[in-house]
């Protein structure tokens, strides 16, 4: 499946715009300044491997038969050793699990997320799809600058319509607030109503890191209200990030951060 991409230009992802809603003194040392990070935060490295692991899976299946589970595996290992032996040290889990404790419970997902039927679709069209779509004024209509950037993991095809599927790997099952509220899937509703893909559904796949892993496959639904509100939380960072509006927001995230110490070291 092609998706709209044009030249390289000023483009806005929903990551970034989450990262500035977080902390700002983050996004500044991430996407202005490029400061070095001190190291790469398990979390980061584990859901990016367990991202390759699941894309592997899904292309197979894209070209009509399943991958073979332990190859899928070995992507996931091949990953977070990758991470591992790095340049920039990687960093223990917000719980204090260490690698091999790490590895044996992503291996666990796999298996948890591999067996569960919403992994063997009838049809893929898309793995990581790319899109680069015209972002907006909500209230005048006027284009922006900016291009909202992203990649949609993974795209099937059920009674007709294409169902855009975002995989999370997550401590524990997400919330209703979280089901109704997280701007990733508003952001790929958005990109699809740009790209003139007609009616999609949008579902959340999530592995939890629980003792005993289990899948929590969730369809929801954006209406215009969430498009009006995506946009205009888009327009309001755009013209913080504009301003050079930039300040730390210290608490319980401070501790996976990779620029803490620089961050501390400038107050």
């Amino acid at each position: 499946m092609n998706a709209a991409v044009v030249p390289d230009t000023l483009h806005f992802s929903v990551t970034q715009m989450k990262t500035w809603l977080m902390c700002p003194a983050k996004f500044s040392y991430r996407y202005i300044t490029g400061a070095e990070p001190e190291f790469v935060p398990m979390p980061l490295a584990f859901g990016s491997a367990f991202h390759l692991a699941l894309a592997h899976h899904y292309q197979w299946l894209m070209r009509g038969e399943p991958a073979p589970a332990e190859e899928v595996k070995q992507r996931f290992v091949d990953a977070m050793m990758l991470a591992k032996n790095g340049p920039v040290p990687l960093q223990e889990d917000d719980d204090g699990t260490g690698f091999d404790v790490a590895l044996a419970k992503g291996l666990s997902m796999l298996d948890v997320t591999l067996g569960h039927p919403s992994a063997t679709p009838a049809k893929v069209l898309g793995v990581e799809v790319p899109f680069t779509v015209d972002l907006y004024n909500a209230s005048t209509g006027e284009l922006l600058d900016e291009k909202l950037k992203g990649v949609i993991d993974l795209i099937v095809e059920e009674d007709g319509h294409r169902v855009l599927v975002e995989h999370k790997t997550s401590a524990k099952k997400y919330s209703l607030d979280q089901l109704v509220y997280d701007t990733q899937l508003s952001g790929y509703a958005f990109a699809a109503e740009q790209l003139k893909w007609g009616e999609v559904g949008l579902r959340f796949s999530v592995t939890t890191k629980t003792k005993v892993p289990a899948m929590q496959v969730e369809d929801v639904r954006r209406d215009d209200g969430d498009m009006s509100d995506f946009l205009k939380t888009a327009l309001g960072v755009l013209t913080a990030i504009d301003a050079g509006v930039s300040f730390p927001v210290r608490g319980w995230a401070c501790k996976g951060c990779p620029y803490r110490a620089r961050c501390e070291s400038e107050r």
